[in-house]
């Protein structure tokens, strides 16, 4: 674990202090295919939650009154894409929904600077529940158009918009069946033309089933160079049973063995890339976990983009989702929020 945590939080500090806008504008990032419309509702005590549904079930049907909801924009692209978007960083998101789908994008993305013109509203709106359970979140995802995304839904523009960016992300291939095949066909035209490209496949549990296929076709070739998961996922490509605070530093480096792309790996109490860790911000219960991942990404890919060192990259992301998931509700930090954090933690 890095241990001069003081000196890493100042030298993070005055990087991002002498940081210009004109700059960060430069870099252009397209992030794929997933937007979606969420409901996040907050509740208290698992099984207190339990019991009390099981009592409504049980007498026909009824109300269960919760304070603690809101909606916002969500998937893992596009959330990504509004935190580095928010970071400074000229963003570009390209997905497929439908006519509502497409006001909503316009609302919660591109009023947060993101270009969204290679969105498509011909197809249909990606929705999901997400209940938050004292820091835990359980997913109810209607993947709408994310679902049979691929590269033949890209036209002239969306590849020139691709082929000229300084990363291109691939997300959420989970709930994409043609997840596989996406990833593989967007990294492969992606690396022709020097673009650096980065992967997140979300919790594959529901995939197990397909993981070695994913791996050999997209994971371990040689045209990705990013591969971004958390110890959930770590499990499901390291092959074992369990992820534990004992095994977890040793299963990743074993991945890493495994693959060129670098492995980018964060946790509640850590993230590691590189062979370095930083150990994550231990503050009072998180106001939701639901886009932490997310936000991390945006942190890790703008540290790439500026050449951070591992060290320093990994605590500007670590700071980015830290932001994210203590504001109420969930705001994606910019450059001010970020310094002001780190400078009192």
């Amino acid at each position: 674990m890095h241990q001069d945590l003081d000196e890493l939080t100042q030298r993070v500090i005055d990087r991002l202090k002498q940081l210009d806008v004109k700059t960060l504008e430069g870099f252009h990032v397209v992030l794929l295919p997933d937007f979606f419309l969420d409901h996040i509702v907050s509740l208290k005590g698992f099984d207190d939650v339990l019991i009390r549904m099981r009592r409504v079930y049980d007498q026909g049907g009824g109300n269960i009154p919760v304070d603690n909801q809101f909606l916002t924009g969500g998937g893992n692209a596009a959330n990504t894409a509004k935190n580095l978007s928010k970071l400074g960083v000229s963003t570009h998101f390209i997905g497929k929904t439908d006519g509502l789908g497409g006001e909503l994008i316009r609302f919660f993305l591109e009023k947060e600077g993101v270009d969204v013109t290679g969105v498509k509203t011909d197809g249909k709106l990606a929705k999901t529940v997400a209940v938050e359970f004292d820091g835990h979140n359980i997913m109810f995802s209607d993947p709408g158009s994310v679902a049979d995304f691929g590269f033949d839904a890209f036209d002239d523009k969306d590849l020139e918009v691709i082929g000229s960016a300084d990363m291109v992300c691939v997300t959420n291939w989970i709930l994409n069946k043609k997840g596989t095949e996406l990833a593989k066909e967007v990294f492969s035209f992606a690396k022709k033309r020097g673009v650096k490209t980065f992967f997140d496949s979300g919790d594959p549990s529901s995939r197990r089933d397909e993981v070695d296929v994913l791996f050999k076709e997209v994971i371990s070739r040689s045209d990705l160079d990013v591969f971004s998961l958390n110890e959930n996922e770590l499990r499901y490509f390291a092959e074992v049973a369990n992820v534990c605070e004992k095994n977890v530093l040793s299963l990743v480096e074993g991945l890493q063995g495994k693959i060129k792309a670098r492995v980018d790996l964060h946790t509640s109490e850590f993230s590691y890339s590189d062979g370095v860790t930083v150990a994550s911000f231990r503050l009072e219960k998180p106001f939701v976990s639901t886009g932490a991942g997310d936000a991390w990404n945006a942190g890790n890919i703008f540290g790439e983009l500026l050449g951070f060192r591992d060290d320093e990259r990994l605590l500007f992301a670590n700071a980015v989702a830290a932001c994210y998931i203590y504001s109420k509700p969930p705001t994606p930090p910019g450059l001010k929020d970020i310094i002001m954090f780190l400078s009192k933690h």
